[in-house]
């Protein structure tokens, strides 16, 4: 579907990525925390990559991979489209990446992008169709190809997320496979 006009990035060499149902894992976990207050969503999942040449871009932590051999931590960013940077997935160090409040604190850099609670609820969408993922056993070009056309820059407000959710899960690669309730979830 993609073939022509996505390039996708390889894996980090020597690095495990997570698989579907780890993700779906890490998504129940963190969201758990994000509800008892334990956890920012904006944080955890609204990174900055501030680059040598003094550019910057905000993105979306997708997924995770850890190198086998000194266990450092890769993060799948999708960063935002905007008039310098082109909207694109990368394999980013960690170590590159910092979060919306350090940015503010240390770096001077406006945040940019959806409140707290629309990330919180953008979650549960990434959530939702990661247990899809985990049933159906996603191979790892059809997450990113997930990844790469999931309209994160518009869905800035509730509404936009409320709206998003029927289109999302009303697409035939989910009714024809599964019963997915298209409501949003009373816990959003």
């Amino acid at each position: 579907m993609f073939a022509y006009d996505l390039l996708l990035p390889s894996a980090p060499p020597n690095t495990k990525r997570e698989t579907n149902l780890e993700i779906l894992r890490r998504l129940n976990h963190n969201l758990a925390l994000i509800n008892e207050g334990e956890l920012i969503a904006l944080d955890a999942y609204r990174l900055i990559r501030k680059t040598e040449d003094g550019m910057s871009s905000w993105g979306y932590c997708c997924e995770t991979a850890r190198e086998e051999n000194t266990n450092e931590i890769f993060v799948l960013i999708c960063t935002d489209g905007t008039d310098t940077v082109e909207r694109a997935l990368n394999w980013v160090p960690l170590s590159q990446l910092q979060t919306r409040k350090h940015a503010q604190l240390f770096c001077d850099i406006a945040y940019e992008g959806p409140t707290e609670e629309v990330m919180r609820a953008i979650l549960y969408l990434i959530r939702d169709a990661f247990e899809f993922a985990a049933d159906t056993n996603w191979s790892y070009r059809k997450r990113l190809e997930f990844f790469h056309s999931f309209p994160f820059e518009e869905l800035l407000t509730m509404e936009a997320v409320h709206k998003f959710r029927p289109v999302l899960f009303g697409c035939p690669a989910y009714t024809q496979s599964i019963d997915i309730d298209i409501s949003p979830p009373k816990s959003e």
